[in-house]
């Protein structure tokens, strides 16, 4: 009930505005060793007569694929290096808009990475972020004319990091208006202190593992000669 007051509000404050506008309950998450992940709800109002494309696209950063390739007799795991995969990437539209339909409109794909070609390769990390929960294609549902409210659930394995939430209104397959907003990842405590580590002194922290495990192996070598 609360966040239908809160989309009534919403509207009435834009009222004086021809185009569509949409908003979210909250816009900063915090992460830390405890985080099972957050829902966040969009909310909003539509214009009449114009379709709805709102994207959200994660931070790019560079990544692996593992795919399955026969050689032979045998079907291996092939790696692939990708320069730009985002943490997270999802769709919400209205109607409800096909990948395939969605790619006939280049003012939207040229935006975005993961859904600038019919590339095999775009459609296996698309597989595989759907797998991890990090990618979903929705319909925005309509509570009382032309207001709409959706709920979409950021998971545990997020990375932190901006997520850009780009709303396109369409008209006869052509884009009118963009607006975008951002939904902001952090990571706090410990978990953001690993994952600094991780990723900026990888090699440090490779070394330190590495004589961690032969002092571990010694040292119990010594104690077994004792017994």
């Amino acid at each position: 009930m609360l966040k239908i007051i809160l989309i009534i509000l919403f509207v009435f404050c834009s009222s004086n505005s021809w185009s569509s506008k949409f908003s979210l309950d909250k816009f900063d998450i915090e992460i830390n060793s405890n985080f099972l992940g957050e829902e966040i709800v969009l909310f909003g109002q539509k214009e009449e007569g114009r379709d709805l494309i709102i994207i959200f696209e994660g931070t790019e950063r560079k990544g692996k694929l593992f795919t399955k390739t026969k050689r032979g007799l045998l079907w291996i795991n092939v790696k692939q290096e990708i320069d730009r995969i985002p943490s997270f990437f999802g769709i919400f539209s209205t109607p409800k808009y096909s990948l395939n339909q969605i790619f006939l409109i280049p003012s939207i794909t040229s935006k975005h990475v993961l859904i600038n070609d019919f590339s095999e390769r775009l459609y296996q990390i698309r597989t595989a972020l759907k797998i991890k929960g990090l990618y979903f294609e929705d319909e925005l549902q309509s509570i009382e004319g032309s207001l709409f409210i959706n709920k979409f659930k950021i998971p545990d394995n997020i990375s932190a990091g901006d997520i850009k939430v780009s709303l396109y209104e369409i008209q006869n397959n052509e884009v009118i208006s963009f607006n975008q907003k951002k939904l902001n990842i952090q990571k706090k405590g410990l978990t953001s202190k690993f994952e600094i580590m991780l990723e900026e002194q990888s090699l440090v922290y490779t070394v330190i593992l590495v004589v961690f495990s032969i002092v571990f192996s010694l040292l119990s070598n010594w104690l077994f000669r004792r017994r």
